[in-house]
């Protein structure tokens, strides 16, 4: 049992440090051409960047190379099949990601600041909305949506 609650903490503790990162799928999305493995690779190397910059440079390298996977059937009519379309997306996303970031840290810091949510209330928020992003797969319409559905159960 003692090692369940470990596990348990463990997991927590990584969906909380890790709960802001990028998810493959939202970059599959982007990228519906490439081969997963390398969205993967992407998603893992940008995910280690701290600075919008130098995501963006991680973007930047990895398309011309890996964009559409060998041998993929491209659809004409999505916009997504052009490389400089999905290179212009992608990094609007990386930009979009990093400014999610600072808000959400204001919201909560001003939560605190105001006496608004305690600490350990605004930890616990910010917990809950990173954890409905990942949910969502990035999508900032249905992470609000999850996140205002399981907020509003907190103290129920």
């Amino acid at each position: 049992m003692p090692r369940v609650i470990v596990l348990a903490v463990l997991a927590s503790l990584a969906l909380y440090v890790s709960g802001d990162q990028i998810v493959q799928g939202a970059l599959q999305k982007i990228f519906p051409y490439a081969a997963p493995a390398k969205v993967k690779a992407l998603t893992t190397n940008v995910n280690k960047q701290t600075a919008k910059p130098a995501a963006k440079t991680v973007v930047t390298k990895w398309i011309p190379a890996n964009w559409k996977a060998a041998g993929a059937t491209v659809d004409a009519k999505n916009p997504l099949s052009k490389q400089a379309y999905a290179q212009k997306k992608a990094l609007t996303f990386i930009d979009f990601r990093f400014s999610l970031k600072k808000y959400i840290n204001y919201l909560f810091v001003q939560a605190v600041s105001t006496k608004y949510l305690t600490q350990a209330e605004a930890d616990n928020m910010k917990k809950m909305y990173w954890a409905a992003d990942t949910k969502a797969v990035n999508n900032f319409t249905m992470t609000t949506q999850i996140f205002m559905a399981d907020a509003s159960k907190v103290g129920d």
